[in-house]
């Protein structure tokens, strides 16, 4: 049984982190949080630096994570070139970016 999924797209130093879904009945249970996290160390492992993503529900439960809310003007042109950025549906979408510390821990 799948009970959550994430994806992560990588575009050079950046990324796109998207699709974080966990089944409604295996909620609050950390799932969510350990596939972020999970990717997060892929990314940083792929010497990417800066991870964006979009929301229209969970900018507060990214938030928690490090991420911080960001003008889409700042986002890598290579992100913005992005297919999810592209699509109708994510025009209304907060955009938000958490950067990696060379160091091995996060920031904003």
């Amino acid at each position: 049984v799948i009970v959550g999924c994430a994806g992560l797209e990588t575009y050079g130093p950046s990324a796109l982190l998207r699709s974080v879904v966990v089944r409604p009945d295996y909620r609050n249970r950390r799932i969510g949080g350990k596939l972020v996290e999970d990717l997060l160390v892929r990314a940083q492992n792929d010497a990417v630096d800066t991870v964006y993503l979009l929301t229209t529900t969970a900018s507060g439960y990214f938030a928690q994570m490090g991420f911080r809310e960001v003008p889409r003007d700042q986002i890598d042109p290579a992100v913005q070139a992005s297919q999810e950025f592209s699509a109708e549906c994510c025009a209304t979408a907060r955009a938000m970016r958490l950067v990696i510390d060379t160091g091995g821990g996060r920031r904003r």
